[in-house]
């Protein structure tokens, strides 16, 4: 029988804390973009859909690379120094996605960024788990989900505070999208016709806003007679000839590529990430070498002073000799080959189906899809982006209802309510879809997603891959896992447009709760409980 022992919180909290900075730099990574897109795509001129497509998902194909790769050496050299390499890794892209003077070079430092993701989200939550005792590992590991939400709530903070600061003109923000609108709805009808409805453009209300501009009445006659237009928009029946759509929309483009904004302030969404890298880049210097790291690679000494600090000497002494016994000869490095013998391909197949499930429940969709699903509900613009600051809300509260729960109720008892919460919610919202219902039911169906995956899912799914994987191969391990997450995630987000245009959105949000009533009995039948356990125990569980 183990003895309890008196743990230094504050010690074991302080390096979890600087970890899981990985973690809040991921976050804000993943956000950040967003808020500049509008910005760098005129800068470099992207008109196209794929080379905007790949200004974003350059940073999910660094990710993989990422993932991909870390494992190994970080078995090798250690979870510290491939942390400090990976915030080495974000503020320069940090760095270079602000000041990149061609398209080529953004996604270059953008690949950067996307790889320190990789080797962040595959680290953070491993080393916490190493360092955590076994009664609080739970909570400590989701203080990464956490940080992670945290970046969110930052870069979207960080994206209003700049753009807030010196405001878009009224005109532009207003003006443009009709204009653009306008122009994809042109680019919609038949080349053939030289007649065009002003009402397969814009609507009456839309054309009264547009003629409002005062940005409008100022262009240049020579580039377009903006009166004229808006008498041909108002008249109903317009002379395609006659339809200046390309200059009005080149004049609007100008100016708000001009702007503040437009010059530099999306270039400083970007470099407000150096401080945060800068941060984790010191403060992992003062955080010590895994101690299970540490025993792999012979440095006993070093081991048991760590476990002394986290610990005490009893608590140093049980542990050292729990790791001990785990890495026998023969099992000191893991290897590629090893990790497919059956008894560790059990456990990697159940780290990988977790990690899918994980992206695959369909909370990202909501994430991704927000303004989507919020504008199909029948929310105009403030209400959207109102709802989308209670989602952020909602999310960062629930990860600390996690983190309350975790060491209490345990792991799979969460993961089974999550799973069946998840799909309930998503029944839910495909009737509201179905039936044509809007506005606050679905708002409340979203919101309970992702109150029900923050608490559950969310930060637990990380804790579980951190714990199941033996000590000699876990960077292997978790490596393949969280490539299966990224991989998964690249899928999500590319298959939702095509789902929802072919199947419809009822259907499916009822493809995602069928997905989630799967993974309520995979977890049910397949994935053992291992709260309150040390990471020795549960490898001598999983391993029998």
């Amino acid at each position: 029988m183990k003895r309890e022992h008196k743990f230094n919180l504050g010690y074991i909290f302080g390096i979890s804390l600087v970890s899981a900075l990985g973690g809040l730099l991921f976050g804000y990574d993943l956000v950040v973009i967003g808020g500049a897109k509008e910005f760098y795509e005129l800068v470099y001129g992207l008109s196209s859909p794929a080379l905007q497509g790949w200004a974003v998902s350059s940073c999910i194909v660094g990710c993989i690379i990422g993932a991909l790769g870390v494992g190994k050496p970080s078995d090798t050299y250690g979870r510290k120094r491939l942390l400090i390499l990976s915030a080495v890794l974000f503020f320069l892209s940090a760095v270079g996605s602000g000041y990149a003077p061609t398209f080529q070079q953004f996604v270059l430092y953008r690949l950067l960024g996307g790889i320190g993701m990789g080797m962040a989200s595959t680290l953070s939550p491993m080393y916490i788990a190493e360092v955590s005792p076994a009664s609080m590992r739970g909570r400590f590991v989701s203080l990464n989900q956490l940080t992670i939400v945290i970046g969110i709530l930052l870069a979207q903070f960080v994206n209003y505070l700049i753009v807030s600061s010196h405001p878009i003109p009224s005109d532009i923000e207003t003006s443009r999208p009709l204009v653009v609108s306008m122009q994809q709805n042109l680019a919609k009808l038949d080349a053939s016709l030289e007649t065009i409805s002003s009402a397969d453009l814009l609507s009456k209300d839309q054309i009264k806003v547009l003629e409002g501009g005062s940005f409008l009445q100022g262009l240049d006659p020579a580039v377009a007679d903006a009166s004229a237009m808006i008498a041909v928009l108002k008249s109903g029946s317009i002379p395609r000839a006659e339809l200046p759509v390309e200059a009005l929309r080149t004049f609007y483009d100008n100016e708000l590529q001009a702007s503040w904004n437009g010059t530099t302030g999306w270039r400083v969404m970007f470099w407000a990430e150096a401080i945060p890298a800068v941060l984790f880049f010191v403060f992992m210097f003062m955080v010590p070498f895994s101690p299970r790291w540490l025993v792999k690679k012979g440095r006993d000494d070093e081991a048991a002073v760590v476990l002394e600090k986290i610990g005490g000497q009893s608590y140093s002494d049980e542990t050292l000799k729990d790791i001990e016994n785990t890495l026998t000869e023969g099992h000191k490095e893991g290897t590629w080959r090893e990790l497919f013998k059956p008894h560790l391909r059990k456990v990697l197949t159940m780290g990988v189906i977790l990690a899918v499930f994980q992206q695959w429940c369909g909370i990202n969709v909501i994430f991704n899809y927000a303004n989507d699903i919020f504008k199909a509900a029948g929310y105009d613009v403030s209400g959207i982006l109102f709802n989308l600051l209670i989602v952020g809300i909602i999310n960062m509260v629930f990860t600390f209802v996690a983190m309350g729960l975790v060491d209490r109720v345990g792991r799979k008892i969460l993961l089974l309510w999550g799973s069946l919460g998840l799909g309930a919610c998503y029944i839910g919202v495909g009737f509201c879809f179905h039936f044509n219902v809007t506005g606050v039911g679905v708002l409340i169906l979203v919101l309970g997603a992702i109150a029900c995956f923050s608490a559950t899912l969310g930060p637990v799914m990380w804790v579980l891959i951190s714990e199941i994987f033996p000590n000699h191969i876990r960077g292997l391990a978790m490596s393949i896992a969280v490539l299966s997450l990224w991989v998964a995630n690249f899928v999500l987000s590319y298959t939702f447009p095509i789902l929802n245009s072919g199947l419809g959105a009822a259907t499916t949000f009822w493809l995602y709760a069928a997905i989630n009533i799967l993974g309520f009995f995979y977890i049910l039948k397949k994935v053992p409980e291992t709260k309150g356990k040390s990471l020795e125990e549960i490898e001598l569980e999983l391993m029998d």
